[in-house]
């Protein structure tokens, strides 16, 4: 399994780089939007930064814009990836891209039998949104295991990303599932590194330890 960043902040992603668990990255347009920056600065930016791959999102629903704007960003560097939606133009545009050489992220995947599609129109990467699904009342979980199965089943390429994540609590969860890929904004990724126990018990054994130092000087 590999963890993501799911941010477009330069800062988020160069701690998170420096703790050495981050593989790669996704963005969105509402991502990028709450950065308030120039958006193909950014992107090449966050390009340079990442080693592995980093999710560009297309931002229209029109096919032929779609293949202007995935031309683009993959000429922003290597490691591009561009994402597109999860409906018809996007897997005309999955087929092409494929056909070009560019690898491309189908997102906003909402079940398995929407996941599978763009696996077998030859899409590198499949997004299933986690928290979105649950919105709708129904399972995650059980939608992301289901996911991986048939995936397997259709001996497919394609690897998943669950994102859409609000809470840490959802995490455990999804590491279950045996999906690829969780991307993960960068607050929740900071609460999967804390605990009070741990935080209590690491504070233990220095008091411990300093305790024992001062008993060495006195003797």
């Amino acid at each position: 399994m590999e963890i993501f960043a799911d941010t477009a902040s330069l800062d988020e992603l160069k701690e998170l780089l420096s703790w050495g668990i981050i593989s790669g990255c996704t963005t969105n347009p509402k991502i990028c939007a709450k950065e308030g920056v120039e958006f193909k600065t950014r992107m090449k930016d966050i390009l340079h930064l990442v080693n592995g791959p980093v999710s560009i999102e297309v931002t229209t629903n029109d096919y032929d814009l779609m293949l202007k704007e995935a031309k683009e960003y993959s000429s922003w560097g290597k490691n591009a990836v561009v994402k597109v939606p999860m409906n018809a133009n996007g897997l005309k545009a999955v087929k092409i891209l494929k056909e070009m050489g560019i690898k491309t992220n189908v997102t906003a995947c909402m079940s398995t039998k929407q996941a599978i599609l763009p696996a077998l129109a030859g899409a590198d990467y499949v997004s299933i949104f986690w928290a979105r699904i649950e919105d709708m009342g129904y399972n995650a979980q059980a939608v992301a295991e289901e996911t991986v199965k048939v995936f397997k089943d259709s001996n497919v390429k394609s690897k998943i990303i669950l994102g859409s994540f609000r809470q840490v609590s959802h995490i455990n969860r999804a590491m279950l599932t045996g999906t690829h890929i969780l991307t993960i904004p960068p607050q929740i990724i900071k609460e999967m590194v804390t605990n009070p126990k741990t935080t209590e018990t690491i504070q233990e054994f220095l008091d411990n330890w300093e305790s024992f130092k001062k008993g060495q000087k006195n003797h």
